[in-house]
């Protein structure tokens, strides 16, 4: 009789042991699946990260740069420049193309007749002049031509000379070619008048000097105003020296020495214009971004070999 109970016993204890191990087993399983669970969770939150921050790149292309998408409004942009700026702006058409837009980069023949087109309608933009250059054509033609920010750089003007290697060699009564136009001409007479070759009249704040500010002339020059296509030319026989805005191509094209150049002038800065109901647009923004990309930057550097001839305004990476 003890020998069955103790076997009964025996059976009993093992029923119990074989339930705990399959309870255990049961709670082995449940953890398994609550952590598969979660990692699964963790996967699933990992691959929508991984789609949002591809959703986020989309305003990158592959190399980081900034690209855009065309304004709904207005896709097709003329945009008008003088022959001297087509180095700095041949490679809007295509960057631009990028974003939707259809860019046609048109030559006109002076600043003139680029703001008057700007003006009357037929380009959509130009890129042409400097700030003051602009606001005197706005004041003598009533018109609303609106510089965009940021400048883009700032020219700098020089005295140049074929006879002569330095300032100290130009003799009394030398003659000098200087802008025919009001702000140009400024700026020239400003620049003699730094070196001490002339002596200005105080004008009020926000004009522009004429040849009839001039108080002094101690070297008694013979001012020659002309077009500012035609002043280094001129020195080739029917000037001794000539001002103008510097460039490394005009000095390798006529050979001339550099007596002087104002490199601490930033006042004159080269601006995109548009009209006035337009700069507020997305396509003026895309246009202003496509100016101060670094594809500018390589341009008016590439300019600046041998010597500095433009100073970059705009912020830079």
């Amino acid at each position: 009789m003890k020998k069955i109970l103790s076997m009964l016993l025996t059976l009993t204890l093992l029923i119990g042991l074989l339930s705990g191990c399959g309870g255990n087993q049961n709670t082995g399983n449940q953890a398994n699946d609550t952590a598969n669970t979660a990692s699964q969770n963790d996967q699933e939150s990992t691959d929508n990260a991984g789609e949002n921050d591809s959703q986020e790149s989309d305003a990158t292309d592959e190399t980081g740069e900034e690209t855009r998408t065309a304004d709904p409004n207005k896709t097709s942009i003329v945009f008008g420049i003088t022959s001297g700026f087509v180095d700095f702006t041949d490679y809007i058409p295509e960057m631009m193309a990028e974003w939707g837009y259809d860019v046609e980069i048109k030559v006109l023949d002076s600043p003139v007749v680029a703001d008057t087109a700007l003006a009357e309608g037929s380009i959509d933009a130009n890129y042409i002049q400097h700030l003051p250059y602009l606001l005197a054509f706005n004041e003598s033609n009533g018109t609303n031509l609106y510089p965009c920010e940021p400048y883009i750089m700032s020219s700098m003007d020089c005295i140049a000379s074929l006879k002569y290697s330095s300032l100290d060699e130009v003799p009394d009564g030398a003659t000098i070619a200087v802008a025919d136009d009001a702000s140009n001409l400024s700026v020239n007479l400003e620049d003699l008048a730094s070196i001490g070759w002339l002596t200005l009249a105080e004008i009020p704040e926000g004009s522009s000097y004429t040849t009839f500010d001039i108080l002094e002339n101690p070297k008694n020059l013979q001012l020659i105003e002309m077009d500012m296509a035609t002043r280094f030319a001129a020195m080739e026989g029917d000037v001794d020296l000539a001002m103008g805005f510097y460039t490394n191509t005009a000095q390798a094209k006529y050979n001339f020495n550099l007596l002087k150049l104002f490199d601490e002038n930033i006042a004159y800065p080269q601006v995109v214009a548009v009209r006035e109901e337009d700069k507020d647009a997305q396509w003026v923004e895309d246009l202003m971004a496509a100016m101060t990309s670094e594809a500018q930057v390589e341009r008016i550097n590439a300019k600046n070999d041998p010597n500095l001839a433009w100073k970059i305004l705009f912020p830079q990476d």
